[in-house]
């Protein structure tokens, strides 16, 4: 979001689905840099996969029993893992080949994290879950690798786009208008902005 940053409950959750809002867990992919950064912690990392609806309480509190080491190095696999899915569903959005080191990045994490998956019966219904019980801080990336091996298998990824780079944030989301003509994450901030732009830029030129 092309704005100033905030925290994590403020953070506007614009991508229409989990992986594509994890991210977007940073202010802007656009320019030399990736902007300001929300996870910033473990702490931060466990706390937007709660405010996401990935883990309860239950594994927060598993999660959340590593060693500082532990948890400072699956900080540091989540970021690049989140580079990663950035890649990926950047390429999507472009309708560019998927970069393959990313898709292995991706089947790693699915292999590293499948000890955890569990199948979950309630009647005849059948769901899949999670067993974070004596799980390292490193399996929190299981929920999202799962849902975005979900998203690009059965999900409609020709709906996914990307804020444009120029103007807005890069942001990745969903545009589930109609005629698919959404084109900024949101038009309160980069679309918005964008127009201001656009008006100056002509106020000059006069």
């Amino acid at each position: 979001m092309n704005e100033e940053a905030r925290t994590l409950e403020e953070l506007d959750r614009v991508g229409g689905h989990a992986v594509l809002d994890f991210v977007n867990t940073v202010n802007s992919w656009s320019g030399a840099g990736s902007g300001a950064e929300y996870l910033r912690s473990y702490a931060d990392l466990l706390r937007w996969h709660q405010l996401a609806d990935l883990i309860g309480p239950h594994s927060t509190r598993v999660l959340s029993r590593g060693t500082a080491r532990a948890q400072n190095l699956a900080l540091r696999d989540a970021l690049a893992f989140r580079d990663s899915l950035h890649a990926i569903f950047h390429a999507v959005a472009t309708r560019e080949p998927l970069p393959q080191p990313a898709l292995d990045h991706l089947n790693a994490v699915i292999k590293k994290t499948v000890g955890w998956r569990r199948l979950v019966a309630s009647g005849s219904d059948v769901s899949c879950g999670w067993d974070f019980s004596g799980a390292p801080p490193a399996a929190i990336l299981g929920p999202v690798a799962w849902q975005a091996a979900e998203l690009l298998e059965h999900g409609e990824i020709g709906r996914v786009k990307e804020c444009p780079l120029d103007e807005g944030c890069g942001w990745l989301f969903l545009d589930s208008s109609k005629n698919r003509s959404r084109t900024w994450c949101s038009m309160k901030t980069c679309g918005n902005s964008a127009k201001v732009k656009r008006f100056r830029t002509r106020h000059e030129r006069h």
